[in-house]
């Protein structure tokens, strides 16, 4: 890759960054406004580094399943969701994640069956080219328990801006397509709020720990 193509890659993830950061800031502000805290001053030192300091309400969507069902806000409520934001041409990430998270699900699965009932999604940010049919086959091969959803673009804007994720499309000097995405695993709780962010490398047990962290810190 040529000094020009480093730097030019370098500084599109850095504006991403800077947006996260914005979206970060007027979300804050946002809850605020409506009150509820997290706890964010009281919580262990490693668990500041993935909880929120105030939760986010997520925005009214509507997107579908790969099955075809309706998947909204309302969907999100009543049990623990673990959000992906990925596509299915991404060429590393993307699958290391998804493997990732089948490996906690099966730990939640063996070790706390409580928790057995925290829902996986996996949000496509490429809709144009991400149908449930395609959605469906590739989450088959990883986990058929995963929840993949797609749909209207304007309605993944309203998802994924609610919860500080970022997303761009990019073509690179050769004409070769790709998403930039952000990376972590957003934690939604049973009240359909976001409330953390598990950054990467996502090892199955790390994030079995900092997931027992949240609930038990959260009440959930």
């Amino acid at each position: 890759m040529s000094n020009h193509a480093t730097t030019t890659t370098l500084g599109r993830r850095a504006l991403l960054l800077a947006g996260l950061g914005g979206a970060a800031v007027a979300a804050t502000w946002l809850a605020r406004r409506r009150g509820g805290e997290t706890g964010w001053a009281a919580a262990a030192p490693e668990l500041q580094a993935v909880l929120w300091p105030l939760p986010r309400e997520v925005a009214e969507f509507e997107l579908r399943t790969q099955r075809g069902e309706a998947f909204g806000a309302a969907q999100l409520r009543g049990q623990w969701n673990l959000l992906y934001f990925g596509y299915l041409q991404c060429p590393d990430v993307c699958p290391t994640t998804l493997q990732s998270l089948h490996g906690l699900r099966e730990l939640l699965v063996a070790d706390e069956p409580a928790a057995a009932a925290t829902r996986f999604v996996f949000v496509s940010v490429d809709p144009g080219n991400d149908t449930q049919e395609r959605i469906g086959a590739y989450l088959d091969y990883f986990d058929p328990e995963l929840v993949g959803v797609t749909g209207d673009p304007a309605q993944l804007a309203r998802l994924a801006g609610s919860l500080g994720v970022m997303y761009a499309e990019h073509v690179d000097d050769l004409g070769v397509r790709s998403m930039d995405h952000t990376t972590s695993i957003i934690v939604v709780d049973p009240q359909g709020r976001g409330v953390a962010a598990l950054a990467g490398p996502h090892q199955p047990r790390t994030m079995l720990e900092q997931f027992g962290q949240l609930r038990r810190h959260l009440g959930g």
